[in-house]
C-alpha cells in the first residue's frame, strides 16, 4: 500500500464485521474510550463487548489505560483512531455522536459540567443543535473562567454556527446577541479588537430589530468601552449617553 493510512484501513477491513463496528463506535467516542460509555452506544451484551475488546487489544488497535475507578481504553496510535473514524459513513457517524450525548447525560446526570466539553463536541458533530448551543456556551464560559480565551472563542463561534440551524425566533435571536457579547469578552484579552467591534455592531443591530432595550443598553456600554480604550472619546461619550438614557 502507498500509505500508512491504507495499511490501517486494510487491517480494519479484515476484522469481523461486529468487531469493525465496535472499533468504529469507539473511534466516535474519541481517542480515550471509557468502557461504560462504549457499552451504552455499542448495542452489545457485556460479555460480547468484552470479547470484542479483547480481540481489538490482541490486534493492537486498543489497549487498557485505566482499571480504577472506571475501565478505560485508548487507541494505540492516533492514526488508527483517525482511519477508523474516517471509515464511517457520515449518517452513521452523526447518529453515534447523537447517541453518545444521550448516554453521557444518563451516566453523568449529576455532574454534567465535568463532561461539558465532551457533550458540546458530540452534540455539534451529532447535529443535536439545541443541545450543541447550550453545551458550547457552557464550555466557552468554563474555558473563559480558566483564562483559556482562544478555546472560549472557538466554543462560542461553534455555538453561533449551531444556532444558525435552528428556526429564527425571538429566543434564538436573543441567544445570537448574547453569544456576540460572550465573544467580545473573550476576544478582548486576545487583542483582536476589529473582531470585537464587528460582533458588537452585529449585536446592536439585532437588539434594535427586537426593540430589546436591555440588550441595546449592554451593546452601547460595551461599544463605549471599546471606543474609549481606542481613543475615540467623542463617539464613546455618545454611546455612554445612549446607555444612560436607557438605564
Amino acid at each position: 500500500p502507498a500509505t500508512a493510512q491504507a495499511i490501517l484501513a486494510a487491517r480494519i477491513d479484515r476484522l469481523a464485521p461486529e468487531d469493525k463496528r465496535l472499533l468504529q463506535a469507539a473511534s466516535v467516542i474519541g481517542k480515550d474510550v471509557p468502557f461504560t460509555l462504549l457499552q451504552g452506544v455499542a448495542e452489545r451484551s457485556e460479555e460480547s463487548l468484552r470479547r470484542g475488546l479483547a480481540g481489538l487489544q490482541a490486534a493492537e488497535f486498543l489497549y487498557e489505560t485505566r482499571l480504577f475507578p472506571d475501565l478505560e481504553y485508548t487507541f494505540r496510535h492516533a492514526l488508527t483512531h483517525e482511519v477508523a473514524y474516517g471509515s464511517l459513513l457520515q449518517e452513521r457517524r452523526r447518529g453515534l455522536h447523537a447517541k453518545i450525548v444521550g448516554t453521557i447525560e444518563a451516566l453523568s446526570a449529576t455532574r454534567l459540567m465535568e463532561q461539558v466539553e465532551r457533550l458540546a463536541d458530540h452534540a455539534f458533530r451529532g447535529e443535536v443543535w439545541t443541545k450543541a448551543v447550550s453545551y458550547l456556551r457552557q464550555a466557552g464560559a468554563k474555558a473563559f473562567a480558566r483564562s483559556v480565551y482562544r478555546e472560549a472563542v472557538d466554543c462560542y463561534e461553534r455555538a453561533m454556527v449551531a444556532l444558525q440551524h435552528l428556526p429564527e425566533t425571538r429566543e434564538t435571536l436573543e441567544q445570537a446577541i448574547d453569544l456576540r457579547f460572550d465573544l467580545r469578552t473573550s476576544l478582548w484579552p486576545l487583542g483582536e479588537l476589529d473582531r470585537v467591534v464587528g460582533y458588537l455592531r452585529e449585536a446592536e443591530t439585532m437588539a434594535e430589530t427586537l426593540a430589546d432595550q436591555r440588550r441595546i443598553g449592554y451593546a452601547s456600554v460595551y461599544m463605549e468601552h471599546f471606543l474609549w480604550m481606542t481613543g475615540h472619546s467623542g463617539e464613546a461619550r455618545t454611546c455612554a449617553q445612549k446607555a444612560q438614557a436607557i438605564a
